[in-house]
């Protein structure tokens, strides 16, 4: 037992004060130096003997009920008895036998056993049920049950009876016949039951061919919906490059014919004001020509005919109010699953088209290694205030760190070989979760601490808090805790009234904000220090058509402005939680984006499915109500 009287079993301790002669408790973070070694430290012994009631209890030791309570000894029960439910040694139980002649009791090895209730009815109905102190001996055939002498001199005196041999001879062949239909409903039971596990499995292949039926649907209609506006944008612009063309050349044209009729214009009246009788001679007819000319050029068509769409009504139409796809439920009547538009919002707008990409990649680099024994399994990802690049590769066991535009710098190992879940920096300490510690490493990757974390969960993603604290999310504990870089624990914070499922990826504002994504109940939830939930993020859309949200990573930028990943696309929402765009998508060679982050110099860097980091450099428009980047 530690000083504060938090208890752990020696070989926890040892465990922990391995490279060290001082350790922390995991949990109240008390420093205590075990220099004498962990045996050296006070035992508890209430715990010590609860953990001997326990282990007796699993040795199946069952002590005697009736045994006075003055003994110091009591023995082990080796009968329990049916009617009353208790455990008794063999003393106790032939005294409680002679007190209770009714009352059955059942060899305690037997009862372990688990013998059926058959068997205990059997052994009840030895006695006679009109006289639960006698037993049986006789059978009456007119009340067709076992009778004790009482009963054959009294209620069934006039009755035919017979003896219980005799009667179990008679009763032999209708118990056979019982047990043949016994043995036949069983049987009935086990196919009954095999039936319904093979129609639960067709049902289950039935539910995956439909989804991915309608999936691969959706995605082929909204795919030839896209590549039909493409070509439609290509005419529009095609066209209107064309007629610029035209426009230019004409203008050209002007330009000099004006500077043509300007220079005559100067030169006739330098002439005049010089008297040159000569050249005023000649000048009617060059003005004229020179007219003439202009005249030839006619009028400007600046009515040029502009290109016009039309929306087909009729297919627009079917698809906002018919139903795309039927479903039926055996002769139930058919149900639509209707693609349907989105609902008017109270909470703000859908965005307006952008006029300008908003992620532009800058360039991207492979986190493979030539000694990595496995395909490369990002898990985490962050930057340092340097700009470099770390992240967590858990299947091959390494922090990986990249600086200068994806060049490779070094790898760091933890201890004992865990590997690592998600990484963060605070400050110039970096944070790694790995299996149920935090470690704590210095920029190079040496050692300072680790410590245990809440729960048991499989994992833990974190994010850090300026140079202040680092935040780790608690899965389906649905709370995060708050750890400085000393190891010690400032604060837990779970959402007041939220009914969350699991916990997963977590981001923290300027405002000192969480940003959590709940895998389980498919949102992202956010809230405060004060553990008020602001907002739960649960829609958003996509060319006009609203959709459910399936968050995975979560990250904010120096402006607070939100971006969640999702199976193939990365969203943007304001700071308050307010969608806004789509950033990224498979059509703009976004591979399976598993974790995320954002630098201090507005660069978005995505880890994706194929072991590839890409970065993208943010130009957001202000327009689109998000804080921009300067």
């Amino acid at each position: 037992m530690l000083p504060c009287l938090h208890t752990y079993c020696q070989e926890c301790l040892e465990t922990l004060s391995r490279n060290s002669q001082r350790i922390q408790c995991p949990e109240c973070r008390k420093v205590v130096d075990v220099s004498g070694g962990v045996s050296g430290l006070q035992t508890n012994f209430h715990i010590n003997g609860l953990l001997d009631i326990f282990q007796n209890a699993q040795k199946a030791e069952v002590i005697c009920d009736l045994c006075p309570a003055e003994r110091k000894n009591k023995n082990s029960a080796v009968v329990k008895c049916a009617g009353c439910a208790g455990h008794m040694c063999q003393p106790c139980g032939d005294r409680h036998r002679s007190a209770h002649p009714s009352h059955v009791l059942v060899n305690l090895a037997g009862a372990t056993l688990g013998k059926s209730d058959t068997e205990l009815l059997v052994k009840q109905k030895i006695y006679c049920q009109t006289h639960p102190k006698d037993k049986v001996c006789f059978y009456c055939s007119t009340c067709e049950r076992a009778i004790c002498f009482k009963c054959r001199s009294q209620s069934c005196s006039r009755h035919r009876q017979l003896g219980l041999v005799e009667a179990a001879e008679d009763k032999k062949a209708t118990v056979r016949k019982l047990l043949e239909r016994l043995g036949g409903d069983i049987l009935l039971l086990a196919q009954r039951e095999g039936d319904l596990d093979e129609a639960m499995g067709k049902m289950k292949a039935m539910e995956s061919s439909i989804i991915s039926n309608v999936e691969n649907t959706l995605t082929e209609i909204l795919n030839n919906l896209f590549k039909h506006g493409d070509t439609i944008k290509k005419m529009v612009s095609d066209h209107v490059q064309k007629q610029q063309e035209a426009c230019e050349a004409a203008k050209s044209k002007l330009q000099l014919q004006k500077e043509k009729a300007q220079g005559t214009k100067e030169f006739c009246a330098r002439a005049i004001a010089t008297s040159d009788a000569k050249a005023i001679l000649c000048l009617p007819s060059i003005v004229e020509d020179q007219i003439s000319a202009l005249q030839a050029l006619g009028s400007v068509d600046v009515n040029r005919p502009s290109p016009q769409v039309t929306v087909n009504k009729s297919i627009k139409e079917m698809i906002s109010q018919n139903n795309l796809f039927n479903i039926t439920f055996g002769e139930g009547p058919a149900l639509g699953l209707q693609l349907s538009p989105p609902q008017k919002r109270t909470q703000a707008n859908l965005p307006p088209a952008q006029p300008r990409e908003q992620a532009i990649q800058k360039y991207y680099f492979d986190t493979k290694l030539n000694y990595d024994t496995y395909d490369p399994k990002l898990t985490g990802i962050c930057t340092s205030q340097y700009g470099d690049i770390i992240v967590a590769d858990e299947q091959n066991s390494a922090l990986k760190c990249y600086v200068n535009d994806g060049l490779f710098d070094l790898t760091i190992s933890l201890d004992e070989d865990d590997d690592p879940c998600s990484v963060a920096v605070c400050g110039d300490i970096i944070a790694c979760s790995a299996n149920h510690r935090l470690h704590f490493l210095e920029m190079d990757g040496s050692f300072v601490r680790k410590l245990l974390l809440r729960g048991s969960e499989s994992t833990y993603p974190i994010a850090a808090y300026e140079d202040e604290y680092v935040a780790v999310s608690e899965g389906s504990l649905c709370s995060i805790s708050l750890y400085d870089v000393y190891g010690h624990a400032i604060a837990r914070v779970k959402p007041q009234g939220y009914e969350g499922i699991r916990f997963l990826f977590i981001a923290v504002n300027s405002e000192e904000e969480f940003i959590v994504s709940d895998c389980g109940k498919k949102c992202v939830v956010i809230f405060n220090r004060s553990a008020e939930v602001l907002t739960i993020i649960d829609e958003s859309y996509v060319n006009g058509l609203q959709l459910a949200l399936n968050p995975f990573s979560v990250c904010v930028d120096r402006n607070d402005n939100i971006y969640v990943t999702e199976p193939s696309r990365i969203l943007l929402f304001s700071p308050s939680g307010v969608f806004k765009d789509q950033l990224l998508s498979a059509a703009d060679g976004l591979y399976k984006p598993r974790v995320i982050t954002v630098d201090q110099g507005g660069n978005l860097i995505v880890s994706q499915g194929n072991g590839f980091v890409t970065v993208y450099n943010l130009n957001l428009d202000q327009s689109c109500g998000c804080q921009h980047w300067i």
